[in-house]
């Protein structure tokens, strides 16, 4: 305390003021000619350096004066309790290191106040239109009950407008419709209750409006509406912060007033910079994190290696930067890769013990029926890329009916996500690429009625899958059905289902608008896995590119035409099924046809496949005849030679499939020799010995290779008989063999 006033010196206006002091009433100074009181006056009655009289109950409870020159009562016990109310400093008080019981000071106006280190025994009322014009500086105090700062005005715009840093409070934080321009500064801080920033407005164009890294709170962190839109022109800090219940920024707004578009290097070539409007990374939070109901951020929100314990919802959210959509656009129309990529939401690393939600609310559509997938009008929206790298979410993950909206770039980022349930994509609208590689889903993937459009760009510009899920595992289905369409393709290389994968009416591949590129592969599927795989597209918009099941396994494939129709043909190399079936179903000899549409050059593996199904379920003749496909195709790629050798195997005894063709060729030219011989006798070789004439018996002898009847040795054979003869000889001989050769090839394939 310095400038002590003598007794003496009082004016009458402080006198009333001492007077009311030590009965501890309550003076109004309002209407009155004279207001003001010195403040070292305040402060000697304050430390008891003006004697008072027996039994007085000193309390300091002032309304409407005006302090003038200094109120400092630094390092000093006040034992009384101070109430001002709408009265006006000419200076900042100075508060430092002191211990005060209770201090009020509702409606007050000041042009700062220096109170590092204050003590509060109970509650601090900064609150009901309290004004600050300077800095708030209370780092380090402690506040043994509530800091009340509901409808406060700080003002200090070039600078920190409250430093709070390693405030300590022990009760909550109430700052209902606060008004900050400057910084507000929480950093280190610590509530045992709440944080109550419902409906404030913090300006800070030029940097940082809330500070609070490192911040732990007790209870809640309200920063959403009621009565107000909590309001930020700045970023918000919450690094490191510790949050006891929830932290709700329900219908909170969030925008940077130093522009830029949040764009970043594209990953792994650069690194994300630093700057969000929301910079909550290493935040913890035992409740739920709440960006939902009308929330707004015109920026980056980070979540970067966070831990919510119970749900992240973000419906009804919007999320980035919404003028940089528009140059991607262009970019995609262009043909032109992007280098660098507007960012949304960055929540690399983060983990959430419950769910995370972002599809619509519940609403009941024209048939009264509520849509599980929610309004699209409430889902989430975001404007650039969605970053979930390395995240593990607990429970399941809704971004149904949400719009990402991100030309040409990954939209959702998701490499190595892990999800306990579901993964649901219903009905999303996606411009843009979704990545999901290397990715566990516990239960299934769900991407029924997702439009994927706008596909990222490779620097050649070429289109980039539209889904991109290789090497993710997914413990229950993969659904990419009822209206699914992805306009880069699918690649579900590697991929782990542990039960269906189904394309029933999906569109793969195709143009997102008139001159734009058209992907290589509609559907990759390269060593994919699954109990059953579904291949049914519209017959009137097969697959735009094509489909690759190389080295796919499954118990149980289903297609359709349309998949046989696809503009890049199906690689069925080493494609293994047990069990097929069609939507329509469709004779044997259509799967044929299909097999020689896509396959101009013959491969056996599909033919022995397809043929290993029909003779497995005990459909042999079906069998046969893919079998024997197989071996026309065979060697109809081969030399004149071995086609004429292929083409006698087929009309003799159809590769060995067939052997009762041999036995009609036989009877055939049996017949023929009977005929002959029974019209042409043969006279004999030998006169010593008698011969019975019996042209059934020469006609067989001659035709039956190796077996001696003693018939076609016992005769002169002139003329044409010796043709007819050595004919005969040489069908019977051509017969056997390619009967040992279709025999020899049935036994191997046995």
């Amino acid at each position: 305390m310095t400038g002590y006033v003598p007794l003496a010196e009082l004016t009458e206006t402080e006198t009333a003021v001492r007077e009311a002091f030590g009965m501890g009433a309550h003076l109004d100074l309002a209407g009155r000619t004279d207001r003001e009181v010195r403040g070292p006056v305040l402060a000697a009655l304050l430390t008891g350096a003006y004697p008072l009289g027996v039994g007085s109950m000193p309390a300091l409870r002032l309304d409407h004066a005006r302090v003038t020159g200094r109120f400092d009562v630094e390092g000093r016990v006040v034992d009384h309790v101070i109430t001002l109310r709408r009265c006006e400093f000419e200076r900042a008080p100075i508060l430092r290191m002191a211990r005060l019981v209770a201090l009020s000071m509702r409606g007050c106006r000041m042009p700062g106040m220096r109170a590092r280190n204050l003590r509060v025994g109970s509650d601090l009322l900064l609150e009901a239109g309290f004004t600050c014009n300077g800095v708030l500086d209370l780092t380090d105090a402690t506040v043994e009950g509530t800091l009340r700062l509901a409808g406060a005005i700080l003002r200090n715009p070039a600078a920190a407008a409250l430093l709070g840093a390693r405030l300590r409070i022990a009760g909550s934080i109430q700052a209902v419709a606060l008004r900050v321009f400057g910084e507000l500064r929480l950093r280190g801080a610590n509530v045992g209750g709440s944080v109550h920033l419902t409906a404030a407005q913090l300006t800070h164009p030029s940097g940082v409006a809330l500070e609070a890294t490192g911040l732990a709170v007790e209870g809640n962190l309200f920063c959403d509406t009621g009565g107000g839109r909590f309001d930020v022109s700045g970023s918000v800090v919450l690094s490191g912060a510790r949050i006891g219940g929830d932290a709700v920024f329900s219908g909170a707004k969030l925008h940077d007033a130093r522009g830029g578009d949040g764009q970043v290097m594209v990953l792994p070539r650069g690194a994300a910079e630093d700057h969000y409007v929301l910079d909550a990374d290493r935040l913890r939070v035992d409740g739920d994190v709440k960006l939902d109901a009308g929330f707004m951020a015109a920026g980056t929100v980070g979540l970067r290696s966070a831990h919510i314990g119970g749900h992240l919802l973000l419906s009804g959210s919007s999320i980035g930067h919404r003028a940089a959509v528009a140059e991607l656009a262009k970019a995609f129309a262009e043909g032109r890769a992007v280098t660098r990529v507007p960012v949304a939401l960055v929540a690399d690393g983060v983990e959430v013990g419950g769910d995370v939600e972002a599809r619509g609310t519940h609403r009941d559509n024209r048939s009264g029926k509520a849509e599980s997938d929610g309004d699209p009008r409430t889902a989430f929206h975001s404007y650039g890329q969605v970053r979930l790298v390395d995240a593990y979410i607990h429970g399941s993950a809704s971004l149904s009916r949400a719009r990402l909206r991100g030309p040409a770039i990954d939209v959702l980022f998701a490499d190595r996500l892990r999800v306990g349930g579901t993964l649901f994509l219903r009905k999303v609208r996606a411009s843009g690429s979704v990545r999901l590689q290397n990715a566990h889903i516990g239960s299934s993937l769900d991407c029924s009625g997702a439009q994927l459009t706008k596909p990222r760009l490779r620097p050649d510009g070429t289109l980039k899958p539209s889904l991109d899920a290789r090497v993710a595992t997914i413990g229950k289905d993969l659904l990419c059905s009822y209206g699914f369409r992805a306009v880069g393709g699918v690649r579900m290389r590697l991929v782990e289902v542990g039960k269906m994968a189904t394309f029933a009416g999906a569109r793969l591949g195709g143009r997102t608008g008139p001159g734009h590129r058209i992907a290589d592969k509609a559907l990759s599927a390269y060593g994919l896995s699954a109990q059953e795989l579904v291949l049914v597209f519209p017959e009137h918009r097969p697959p735009r590119g094509a489909v690759i099941l190389t080295r796919a396994s499954v118990v149980s494939v289903i297609d359709g035409p349309a998949l046989w129709a696809a503009t890049g043909g199906v690689d069925l190399e080493d494609f293994t099924f047990q069990a097929l079936g069609a939507v329509p179903e469709v004779p044997v000899r259509t799967r044929l046809r299909w097999l020689r549409e896509v396959q101009p050059d013959f491969a056996p593996g599909p033919y022995e496949r397809l043929a290993a199904v029909y003779s497995e379920s005990g459909q042999e003749e079906l069998a046969q005849q893919v079998q024997l496909e197989r071996q026309r195709r065979r060697y109809a790629e081969l030399h004149v030679a071995g086609r004429l050798w292929g083409g006698l195997q087929d009309v003799t005894v159809g590769y060995g499939y067939r052997p009762w063709l041999a036995m009609v060729w036989l009877a055939l030219f049996w017949l023929l020799g009977l005929i002959w011989f029974a019209g042409h006798p043969m006279e004999k070789l030998d006169s010593d010995l008698s011969p019975v004439w019996n042209p059934p018996l020469l006609a067989t002898d001659l035709l039956l290779p190796i077996i001696d009847l003693g018939q076609d040795n016992m005769w002169r054979m002139v003329g044409p008989s010796q043709w007819i003869s050595g004919a005969l000889i040489a069908v019977g001989w051509i017969l056997a063999t390619t009967a040992a050769a279709g025999a020899t090839r049935v036994l191997k394939r046995t």
